[in-house]
């Protein structure tokens, strides 16, 4: 069961990258320049198939002028994690 949880996390992180992106205009390949990184490594992340640590999802969010805001609630409530556009 954790590990189903740790998925949902992790897909709704993937799901706000998407988001912002879209909004913001950025492709996979900006993304990957703002990184630092190949497009091969922003992939993954982008069809659900990695398992992008904390500092990952950090570093994504810096990238893209967000922030990763990870929080406890009660199971049901909302993801474990989201992230929100700064300023």
């Amino acid at each position: 069961m954790a590990e189903y949880k740790d998925e949902l996390a992790i897909s709704a992180f993937t799901n706000d990258v998407a988001r912002v992106m879209d909004e913001k205009g950025v492709s996979q390949s900006e993304l990957a320049r703002r990184l630092g990184v190949s497009r091969a490594r922003v992939s993954p992340l982008m069809q659900h198939t990695s398992s992008p640590t904390l500092r990952t999802m950090v570093e994504v969010a810096i990238a893209l002028g967000c922030e990763v805001t990870p929080g406890v609630a009660p199971c049901g409530l909302r993801p474990a994690l989201s992230m929100t556009v700064q300023s």
